[in-house]
């Protein structure tokens, strides 16, 4: 299919399918954030409410566009902040909570990330603001949840990692437990939040209640464990960390190549294990009894691999994909971010975007993951700087004048 094709009925009225919904967020770090990111990639107008002077604390995490450590060029808080408008307010105090509550009554989803109970104790938790916007979706995120023993416990993505299963399965078998490479325990935390608030918006539609989403952390990870709690609770199996193996098959791992690259190969089924030995010019390991099926080639591992890693030592990476692609056999090449920037399938999948930031001009993005033939979303801008959109929405929309504005600055409240 051309990518013309699937677009062919595209509407040119709306930037996503979630055009003409209004987020409020007071959020920061990663979880909330990119549960913000995902409505506004999507077509939703999020606004996003920073504390005057510093902001979200991941305006200062490296590395930094240019080298420029100015709270603006933080490519960690540029990437998951795209697509949003930024006022400064200072939830701390009366007059920020005010006009907080100002910008909560007129939006439809409002997102928050601090340790629970926060938001209630500036007055501004779900009680609070369902008084004046009753139909509010509510959607707070945090380490543990709102409730249970723990919900106390402040956590961030290694700790979710850590308690949530991942961490006990990646890594080597016999090695130290490994934390993901990215931050996937935030990212999920903020998957969930956005699948559950547009759920609780499908039944607002339906009946105009508004309700309260509890995402977080730990949950988000276990959600995405696989079979590991049954197999614990139904199987008395405890999953141990094996590597780059999946449920023990082979052969399934990294191999470097000829011209010094890593080649991924899944080939644990017998029809690609036949196949595999037939390309390697071995086609007597398919009944060789130290792997002529699943259990022998699991208890063989290192045999099989030593196998695998010999033939494709030979081949280019090139090569050798080429030929297991013609064999129907499941190989990819290992990318790292700066060959992915520049491949062409994600080029193609608008998966490389740029996006207009206000000092940098166009930098580049990862686009959106789900496409929408009739509504298509999409990165519409680059982060916003720290209270760029005040007088435009503090002033334009909610009526304070210059004066006003000039007031609440000195007295550092947004």
């Amino acid at each position: 299919m051309d990518k013309s094709e699937f677009f062919a009925n595209a509407r040119p009225d709306t930037q996503g399918p979630l055009t003409g919904l209004r987020v409020l967020e007071a959020t920061n770090y990663a979880s909330g954030p990119v549960c913000g990111m995902i409505l506004s990639d999507l077509g939703a107008e999020s606004i996003k409410c920073e504390l005057p002077g510093t902001g979200d604390p991941n305006r200062f995490v490296p590395p930094f566009i240019r080298g420029q450590r100015d709270g603006e060029s933080s490519v960690v808080y540029n990437s998951m902040n795209r697509g949003k408008r930024c006022v400064t307010l200072d939830f701390r105090k009366p007059e920020g909570q005010a006009l907080f509550r100002r910008l909560a009554a007129r939006a439809d989803i409002l997102i928050e990330n601090f340790a629970p109970g926060t938001m209630d104790g500036w007055g501004l938790g779900y009680d609070a603001i369902r008084a004046i916007k009753p139909d509010i979706i509510y959607t707070s995120i945090s380490g543990f949840g709102l409730y249970g023993p723990l919900s106390h416990k402040r956590g961030f993505d290694p700790v979710g990692q850590a308690m949530g299963g991942l961490m006990s399965v990646t890594g080597e078998a016999g090695g130290r437990p490994l934390r993901a490479g990215t931050v996937i325990a935030d990212d999920m935390a903020g998957w969930q939040a956005a699948i559950g608030t547009l759920a609780a918006l499908h039944h607002r539609n339906a009946t105009g209640e508004g309700q309260r989403i509890d995402a977080c952390l730990t949950d988000s990870q276990l959600y995405a464990t696989s079979y590991g709690i049954m197999a614990a609770a139904e199987c008395d199996y405890i999953w141990q960390r094996s590597g780059n193996a999946i449920g023990g098959g082979a052969p399934m791992n990294t191999y470097r190549t000829a011209d010094d690259h890593w080649l991924c190969l899944f080939a644990p089924f017998e029809k690609q294990w036949q196949a595999l030995c037939a390309v390697m010019g071995k086609p007597e390991l398919a009944s060789d009894p130290r792997c002529k099926d699943w259990d022998a080639r699991v208890a063989n591992a290192e045999f099989v691999d030593l196998e695998v890693a010999a033939w494709i030592a030979t081949q280019t990476a090139a090569q050798a994909e080429a030929t297991l692609e013609a064999a129907d056999i499941v190989a990819a090449p290992v990318m790292d971010f700066g060959e992915i920037v520049n491949f062409p399938h994600y080029q193609a999948r608008d998966m490389i975007v740029k996006a207009e930031h206000a000092v940098h001009g166009p930098i580049t993005h990862y686009g959106v993951a789900t496409k929408h033939s009739r509504t298509p979303g999409g990165v519409r801008r680059a982060a916003p700087l720290l209270g760029e959109h005040n007088a435009e929405i503090l002033g334009g929309e909610l009526g304070l004048g210059e004066a006003d504005l000039a007031d609440l600055k000195s007295r550092k409240i947004i």
